[in-house]
């Protein structure tokens, strides 16, 4: 038995030399390119017709006062199109869908590669522009996931691996606001930090999310809890989605006028924040309206994206100023 142990490291690194005169015959940038193009192919599989169920669970406590609370489970049905292609640029929208036509525009997830311009949720309603180091962002995929009406949500960076049967992203640990599913019926934590991972494989694929609970004040701040959400995206091919693409061909240019807005917010200003506790809900209600009302031929262009500033301005306060840097390595 101790002979078979002290003979398989040689084992392995046999195997591995083996396996690495292979590698050796591609050059680098070749090897580079090829872990590229696998990793865009991961994020456009996601592309699609969805079957999803939301799994919440809170599997222990942090702090010695606090009592866990029931899991939330829910299941529903999103399609998720491709907004943008380019290159190294992808952005995929997300729209529930219910068995009776109704669209409602669900979350918004960009990818971007070896971004260095990026934001981060510091609390309390806020979010700062952040320029990354770029050894910190090498070889990574920055995602950004913005909220139903286009505004941030939280932002992180990691990179893709690739084995036989499926394909994985894990996050740097990011700030996040509380998740929807909690806004309205908890106010005893007001930060989340998770660590994301996104996983494809051939049936379709899954968010995975660590979640700890955190009190985040000025005079004090404790995790409260580690909760643990599984998201399951599964093909699915008897629901009717053409209500889903009717929405976002009626309303894109309208969408894209808001996109564009919240882009040159982040280039001109250092923070943005809400300017009350039901500043984010009132703009995503606006927004929401407007885009459903929205007729190219009564305002578009530039006069169209001066209304939308005007609009995120009634709830947001803007801050000018220079994005910080984020620690290097």
């Amino acid at each position: 038995m101790r002979l078979s142990f002290l003979m398989f490291p040689s084992f392995l690194l046999l195997f591995f030399s083996l396996g690495l005169i292979g590698l050796s015959a591609l050059p680098l940038e070749d090897l580079k390119k090829d872990v590229f193009t696998e990793d865009r192919r991961a994020i456009l599989s996601m592309v699609g017709n969805w079957k999803v169920s939301y799994r919440f669970n809170e599997i222990f406590s942090l702090h010695p006062s606090y009592i866990l609370h029931p899991s939330y489970r829910i299941k529903g049905y999103e399609k998720v199109l491709l907004l943008e292609d380019k290159d190294r640029h992808i952005s995929l929208q997300h729209l529930l869908v219910d068995p009776n036509g109704t669209v409602i525009k669900h979350w918004r997830e960009d990818w971007d590669y070896e971004k260095l311009n990026s934001w981060s949720y510091e609390g309390n309603n806020r979010w700062e522009s952040v320029v990354l180091d770029p050894a910190l962002v090498k070889g990574c995929w920055v995602q950004m996931v913005w909220n139903v009406d286009d505004a941030p949500r939280y932002a992180g960076y990691g990179r893709w691996i690739h084995l036989k049967d499926y394909s994985e992203w894990t996050s740097s640990r990011l700030g996040r606001p509380l998740p929807r599913r909690e806004q309205s019926r908890r106010s005893d934590y007001n930060l989340m930090e998770s660590i994301m991972h996104q996983l494809v494989w051939q049936q379709g694929w899954i968010i995975q999310e660590e979640n700890d609970k955190w009190v985040y004040n000025p005079s004090e701040r404790f995790a409260l809890a580690r909760e643990i959400g599984v998201i399951i995206y599964e093909k699915e091919q008897k629901l009717d989605f053409t209500p889903a693409d009717r929405y976002m061909q009626k309303t894109a240019d309208f969408w894209q006028a808001v996109r564009s807005v919240w882009k040159s917010i982040f280039d001109e200003y250092r923070q943005v924040q809400y300017k009350g506790k039901e500043s984010g809900r009132k703009l995503a209600e606006k927004l929401t309206g407007e885009a459903q009302r929205y007729d190219s031929k009564a305002v578009s262009g530039e006069n169209l994206q001066a209304l939308i500033f005007s609009w995120i301005k009634e709830h947001y306060l803007l801050i000018p100023g220079k994005a910080k840097s984020e620690p290097s390595l």
